[in-house]
């Protein structure tokens, strides 16, 4: 993720069978409006997501594929969703929300996603 910081990372304990749990890294950086041209890495191919107007907690930036597997690009919104800020620092949180920082979560699996 080019020129942004790995903040976090874990294996969602989602409902899905454990072989096809998304592995999830949470990224912090500037904000942009193209966060796919920053995304990257061999085989990877994602576009644009379709909108989610029932997740309040983040917002679908772009779905793909990358060697069979699914990939979830996703940006936290401002709207303060509750436990979302556990693995940012005090300075982050305030910079993420007065919009000086944009926060993002990557998800890999290869499961149905």
């Amino acid at each position: 993720m080019r020129g942004y910081e790995r903040v976090h990372h874990y294996l969602d304990p989602g409902s899905a069978p454990a072989d096809e749990r998304a592995a999830v890294a949470i990224f912090v950086g500037p904000p942009d409006h193209d966060i796919l041209a920053r995304v990257s890495g061999p085989g990877l191919v994602l576009s644009a997501a379709p909108s989610n107007p029932d997740s309040i907690d983040v917002a679908a930036v772009g779905r793909g594929q990358w060697h069979g597997c699914f990939v979830h690009v996703d940006r936290w919104t401002t709207s303060d969703p509750p436990l979302s800020y556990y693995p940012l620092n005090a300075e982050q949180v305030t910079a993420f929300r007065a919009g000086r920082l944009s926060v993002l979560d990557i998800a890999v699996g290869c499961g149905s996603g």
